[in-house]
């Protein structure tokens, strides 16, 4: 990730490009996410994420601030066009996107040489997962074994996370 630390270019941006930078961003990763919403899971709740790597590269290239934006808006962009805006399922998703970028955030900020572009993803990955597991305890099942399902979803958070870190050092390296 190191190579990437010098590239970050949100300074040169001129407002409207600032603003069509973030639409494009959130439409690529709505896309995503809507695409990703009818694959087949395994588990309810076990898909990859793909529509993070967006959000880690606004992160790495441009600005946490962009990273929340992309996260919030594509939450909303993809609830209005799935037909589920505010129902539960869009509020975990907020939720858990919410943590991720938030995580990945600290992570960059505290660790920027330790932490690879893998490990934050992985990172946001977890908090994402924890975030929503605590959301659905917290809002639907005060008898839920958190602990249970917490630890299967840490394992689930690795590859995930390792999948989005690859797509994201991909999108860096051939926009460099």
């Amino acid at each position: 990730m190191n190579e990437f630390l010098e590239t970050r270019e949100y300074s040169r941006y001129r407002p409207l490009q600032y603003w069509t930078l973030l639409a494009m961003l959130t439409a690529a990763s709505s896309a995503l996410q809507i695409l990703e919403s009818p694959l087949p899971r395994l588990l309810p709740w076990l898909k990859p994420g793909l529509a993070n790597s967006l959000a880690l590269y606004a992160l790495i290239r441009l600005s946490p601030g962009f990273c929340v934006g992309v996260v919030f808006l594509r939450t909303i962009l993809t609830g209005l066009v799935l037909g589920g805006l505010f129902s539960p399922a869009n509020l975990l998703s907020l939720a858990g996107g919410l943590a991720g970028a938030l995580s990945m955030w600290v992570g960059f900020l505290l660790f920027p040489r330790r932490l690879s572009l893998y490990g934050i993803s992985v990172l946001g990955a977890t908090a994402n997962n924890v975030a929503q597991l605590a959301l659905v305890q917290f809002l639907f099942a005060s008898g839920f074994p958190l602990w249970l399902h917490l630890s299967l979803m840490i394992w689930v958070s690795i590859p995930s996370g390792l999948i989005v870190g690859h797509m994201t050092r991909e999108l860096l390296r051939r926009t460099a």
